[in-house]
């Protein structure tokens, strides 16, 4: 039951990304996936959370979970008129 809730939560969640955008985040890095809560503590419980520090694990589930992942990232920005790259320098 949690894993079918996991899975229409994820598709809920990729229908929204379709329309907006993902960058970098300085500090942390580009974001990879979006990880539901559920299936995030369902995979938790059951192997440890310590899952979810394994790149091979993530991966793995990303794989298996195409709509947890984000593909579309942010090339340009406007801001107030204002145009800029994502890594904020401006155009014009």
């Amino acid at each position: 039951m949690q894993e079918a809730a996991a899975h229409t939560q994820a598709k809920q969640m990729a229908s929204f990304r379709h329309a907006n955008a993902a960058k970098s985040i300085d500090g942390v890095g580009e974001l990879k996936a979006q990880i539901p809560i559920s299936a995030f503590h369902y995979w938790g419980q059951r192997l440890g959370y310590e899952c979810w520090d394994d790149k091979t694990f993530v991966d793995d589930f990303i794989k298996e979970n195409p709509e947890v992942a984000v593909k579309n990232r942010v090339k340009r920005t406007v801001v107030n008129g204002s145009l800029f790259t994502a890594d904020g320098h401006l155009l014009k």
